[in-house]
């Protein structure tokens, strides 16, 4: 499972673990496709968890990095692309299949108790779906941030969703770190052969250089 679907899922456990009192509330569907198919939804209440954007967080990106060659017999370091930091924006929404009072009230109180839990608690540490020590070294960061969005903006949200509002709450989710990992096995360059362009032919130096090959030793 891929560290996306993985987060998205703990998140799922999180509230629903929180809200061990009302059962499950949270099904992880798209808000936009919702009509086509929430009939099959468990809940008529249900909180639906919708990623509605995804972004790289500039600001946390590092430089191009280099990792140790596994090879002991050489120092030489492998080149890799630098991790990428993303951004999600996560929309709760608390929808109401059968048009009744009490199950519109019956889903607000449920799209509090999401807000409550992360209200608690907000920043994470997991690995795989599964909460862990901070101080572990093989773990993925979460951080929860409510969004506070505008009435123009609720408008553009749900005109791009194409589906009318529904009472809900939008959280920025930081840190989710998508890294292609190096497979071992790889041959690493350890010479690079150059030859000199002679750009000025009455150089003599140029001459010179372009008469043999150099090889530079990384």
């Amino acid at each position: 499972m891929d560290v996306i679907n993985q987060a998205l899922q703990f998140l799922k456990s999180k509230i629903d673990d929180y809200n061990a009192n009302v059962g499950s509330i949270v099904e992880l569907y798209n808000i936009a496709t919702l009509n086509d198919g929430d009939q099959f939804l468990p809940s008529s209440t249900p909180i639906t968890l919708s990623v509605v954007n995804i972004q790289e967080d500039i600001i946390s990106r590092t430089p191009n990095v280099y990792v140790a060659n596994s090879n002991p017999s050489s120092s030489i370091s492998k080149y890799k692309n630098p991790a990428k930091n993303l951004v999600l924006s996560l929309l709760f929404s608390s929808y109401n299949q059968e048009q009744k009072t009490e199950k519109y009230q019956a889903g607000i109180t449920k799209l509090e108790h999401v807000i409550r839990c992360f209200q608690e608690q907000h920043v994470f540490y997991i690995n795989g779906t599964t909460e862990v020590d901070p101080s572990t070294t093989n773990h993925t960061k979460l951080i929860l941030d409510m969004e506070n969005l505008s009435i123009s903006e609720l408008n553009q949200l749900w005109s791009m969703l194409g589906n009318k509002y529904m009472p809900s709450v939008l959280y920025k989710m930081r840190m989710i770190t998508i890294q292609h990992q190096l497979e071992d096995g790889g041959e690493v360059i350890e010479k690079v052969k150059l030859k000199l362009w002679n750009n000025d032919p009455d150089d003599s130096a140029g001459l010179i250089e372009e008469s043999d090959d150099i090889i530079l030793n990384t």
